[in-house]
């Protein structure tokens, strides 16, 4: 959060105070800008990120000195058309920030599709053991030295423990994105035959509603490690008791790390919203979000087979 917060101050130093964001956000992120920046004297905005002609249409009204967005968003996934983003920032004079922790450089690279600046919670994939607390901006030419500068001034470093750890895991990164990937297209798949679930959300769906995007800008064959999924019927006690019920997949508020973790959207990463925001943005009571790790596919459809059984109450 400190990474996005600094990518965002650096872009506004010599632009208009006005952050014109997507309206589907990790909610730290959303509390960022309404309670912090706006509070500050920043302008905030939101727009349909997917809508190119909508988004145009705001940041003509709105002329913002930042474009907001993720290369994939948390927790529906969906995909902007980052090169249509990156081109309308430009017109409107605009720096495109984009927070590309769900794709990591191995799925995506946003810098090579127009963007300004990059922001990654190391904590995440780029880690990958869960030990790291770290945050980057990787920048554009454009924008390095003021990057530079404000951290020098401000100082947000890491420490060399934790400089040393992320190294590690960067040293396994590709492989174990590879694998995550893989894991995540066949527990999707997987999921969509169960009786207990309602939606499944992945950008590996054919069916996804930014699908052609997806093919343009992702590595071939490889679509994310995060699965979101609905619950049939479930109120909160029951994704409670499903989730309590899980043996080898962690009840956990992050994704990337080498086992695969869940998280309770309404009760962590969008939990400081209000639920009309949540409701408006799609996030549902019966919501779920996976992060596939690198243990045998089968091991973490079967942990999935059982709690989803006894939830029912149906006799393996």
């Amino acid at each position: 959060m400190q990474a996005l917060n600094t990518a965002i101050l650096v872009a506004l130093m010599d632009r208009r105070r006005v952050v014109l964001a997507a309206n589907a956000l990790y909610g730290a992120t959303i509390n960022l800008l309404m309670k912090i920046l706006e509070p500050a004297g920043v302008e905030v905005h939101f727009a349909d990120f997917c809508d190119i002609e909508g988004l145009r249409r705001v940041a003509a009204e709105h002329r913002p000195g930042v474009l907001l967005m993720e290369t994939v968003s948390n927790p529906l996934l969906r995909v902007a058309p980052l090169d249509q983003v990156a081109a309308v920032a430009r017109d409107a004079g605009a720096a495109l920030i984009v927070d590309s922790t769900f794709s990591t450089p191995v799925v995506v690279r946003p810098l090579e599709w127009g963007a300004h600046m990059v922001v990654h919670s190391v904590t995440k994939y780029l880690s990958g053991h869960g030990d790291v607390l770290a945050g980057i901006v990787v920048s554009d030419e454009g924008h390095l030295e003021a990057l530079r500068a404000y951290s020098r001034t401000t100082g947000p470093v890491l420490g060399p423990q934790e400089s040393y750890l992320a190294m590690r895991g960067i040293k396994t990164f590709p492989l174990r994105m590879e694998r995550q990937c893989q894991n995540a297209c066949r527990v999707a798949s997987w999921l969509t035959q169960r009786p207990e679930v309602e939606r499944v959300y992945f950008t590996g769906d054919p069916a996804h509603p930014d699908a052609a995007t997806i093919a343009r800008l992702f590595t071939p064959g490889l679509t994310g490690a995060v699965v979101s999924f609905e619950l049939k019927g479930a109120g909160r006690e029951d994704v409670f008791d499903f989730m309590n019920r899980l043996k080898m997949i962690v009840p956990a508020t992050s994704v990337g790390d080498v086992h695969s973790m869940m998280l309770y959207p309404t009760m962590s990463s969008h939990r400081e919203l209000s639920p009309k925001h949540r409701e408006r943005m799609g996030i549902r009571e019966n919501l779920v979000r996976l992060s596939t790790g690198i243990e045998a596919v089968e091991d973490i459809t079967a942990d999935l087979e059982q709690a989803l059984i006894i939830k029912l109450g149906v006799n393996p």
